[in-house]
């Protein structure tokens, strides 16, 4: 069961890696999604396996890939506004949130 796990989370290390190379985590936040996930994924190998396990990390990973979204957003509008004035930058990412930038 171990083994199984350990696998499943080293095949996900390296996206978590280039997360926190573009700068959308920090090396904390990827240790701590590591760690949520193992515990997740131990839950999902036990010899009885609750629906409710299942469901909890779906939405863990669905919870994640939502904060990846937002914060993808953001990151690309404040490289788009980098030394912009207050007004120039509020306007801007008005503009860029709504879609019509």
């Amino acid at each position: 069961m171990a083994e199984i796990v350990q696998h499943r989370i080293e095949e996900r290390i390296p996206e978590l890696e280039q997360l926190e190379r573009v700068g959308l985590f920090t090396k904390k936040e990827v240790k701590s999604i590591i760690k949520r996930a193992t515990a997740l994924e131990y839950k999902l190998h036990r010899l009885i396996v609750n629906k409710d396990d299942f469901i909890a990390y779906i939405q863990y990973e669905i919870n994640i890939l939502e904060l990846i979204k937002k914060r993808r957003i953001h990151w690309r509008a404040m490289k788009f506004l980098e030394g912009a004035s207050v007004e120039s930058f509020t306007y801007k990412y008005t503009l860029f949130q709504t879609g019509h930038l």
